[in-house]
C-alpha cells in the first residue's frame, strides 16, 4: 500500500513564495534569515518550498525580521 501525498494548502504555498521573494529582494541567504529570526536554515527552506506549514509565532518572526506587515506575508487583503 502506498501512502498518499498530503495536498499542500494554497496559503502555505503563497507564504513560501512571499518569504522567498522578500529574502531575495533583501539579498539575504537562508542562513542570514535563520540567524535574524532564530529559525534553522532547513526549516526556512521547507517554508519557502511550501512543504512545511508555519505556526502563527513563526509568521510573526518572519514579519518582524523582514520588517513587513503580517498581512503582507499571508497575502491577505481586507475587502
Amino acid at each position: 500500500m502506498t501512502a498518499k501525498k498530503r495536498e499542500i494548502p494554497e496559503p502555505v504555498k503563497q507564504f513560501g513564495q512571499k518569504i522567498l521573494k522578500i529574502r531575495l529582494e533583501k539579498n539575504l541567504s537562508q542562513m542570514d534569515v535563520g540567524a535574524l529570526i532564530g529559525i534553522d536554515r532547513e526549516n526556512i527552506r521547507k517554508y519557502e518550498k511550501g512543504i512545511q506549514e508555519p505556526r502563527l509565532t513563526t509568521i510573526v518572526k518572519f514579519a518582524k525580521g523582514f520588517e513587513v506587515d503580517f498581512n503582507e506575508l499571508l497575502s491577505y487583503k481586507a475587502s
